[in-house]
């Protein structure tokens, strides 16, 4: 075998971290989705009982919120409108005329029953009851008897009336917060809904974020793998890109080397119209016509390098990108163009 020039890059071990960071993604991706799913079959049936509960409080306190309604209605508003109604004739003028008559005719039964009793106890004592002093007594004593009296009937009238005015007060006050009492419970069973709802929704929830985050995983691996062999790729691109630059190089100066003894490229695959010339019997090696089928416009004479390598292998070099060159200086002969020539 012929020399090397240089060995070719090995990405042996980049291609394998790649697939190792791949392989390790894929692993974590799919534990995180088989961890999603096993949470997901244990906390759904408790956060379906959860959700059960809080939907049950939200009917609870829905019922608990129309009968706050309901008995405000029915009982306390009807209380609240008497007593409205009240207040308004308490300050009309026929409220007053209708107290200042009861306190006339109460002044007017406390007079006549005092003269009555007056009367009784002038005969039981043998008064003359027609006398000036007894008459003026009885005025006096009536008069005064009677104002008492009606003065006792108004106010005992009055104090009964503040009184129930404020045993309804005391009731009306009782159901003034059962307006928002309802609307607390209301917006409780509101509350209680949504946070059933959502948790219902939370086991789900909890899934889909799992498989997501093991997808993520997986194309995190993936990405990893790709970046790692398009980074290959790239390389082995420069490197073709270098080497054909390189052969285009060792074409355009193929007969400087061949003049100078120097190596030329003698690679079998990279010649056309190959043609025995003449045999070199003390190399006892061929040499052949033939055009570079990059240069098919000029023809050379020269070896075939999977020829000199079986007896010459020092004189034979490999290049990285694969082909082979021949040492014609090593032989101590030479490679020449005979473009246009005849060839013997």
């Amino acid at each position: 075998m012929g020399k090397k020039s240089s060995e070719a890059p090995d990405y042996s071990g980049m291609e394998a971290a790649a697939q190792y960071a791949a392989e390790t993604s894929r692993d974590l991706g799919g534990r995180a989705i088989d961890f999603a799913e096993r949470q997901y079959a244990e906390n759904k049936p408790r956060l379906d009982a959860i959700g059960d509960g809080q939907i049950a409080a939200q009917a609870q306190q829905l019922e608990q919120g129309k009968d706050y309604f309901d008995y405000n209605k029915e009982t306390f508003r009807p209380l609240e409108q008497g007593l409205v109604s009240d207040a308004q004739n308490f300050s009309s003028a026929s409220y007053g005329e209708k107290m200042a008559g009861e306190a006339s005719a109460a002044a007017g039964n406390a007079f006549a029953n005092t003269q009555k009793s007056l009367a009784r106890s002038d005969a039981a004592r043998g008064l003359n009851p027609n006398s000036p002093a007894a008459r003026a007594a009885r005025q006096q004593a009536s008069l005064g008897l009677a104002a008492s009296r009606a003065n006792s009937m108004t106010n005992a009238t009055s104090q009964a009336e503040q009184l129930g005015w404020a045993r309804r007060l005391d009731a009306g006050g009782l159901g003034r917060g059962l307006a928002g009492a309802s609307s607390a419970a209301y917006q409780g069973s509101v509350g209680a809904g949504s946070a059933g709802a959502n948790t219902y929704q939370a086991a789900g929830q909890n899934y889909q974020a799992g498989i997501s985050s093991g997808a993520g995983i997986y194309n995190a691996g993936s990405q990893t793998q790709m970046s790692g062999l398009n980074s290959i790729m790239g390389t082995q691109t420069d490197i073709y890109s270098s080497n054909q630059e390189m052969q285009g190089a060792k074409f355009g100066a193929v007969m400087g080397l061949a003049g100078a003894g120097l190596g030329a490229m003698s690679d079998r695959r990279l010649k056309e119209n190959v043609e025995f010339h003449h045999k070199d019997m003390n190399l006892n090696l061929n040499f052949y016509t033939f055009n570079y089928i990059k240069e098919p416009d000029r023809t050379f004479v020269g070896l075939m390098a999977d020829e000199v390598v079986i007896n010459y292998p020092y004189a034979v070099e490999l290049g990285i990108d694969g082909y082979y060159s021949v040492d014609y200086g090593a032989l101590n002969t030479r490679m020449l163009e005979i473009t246009g020539k005849e060839t013997a």
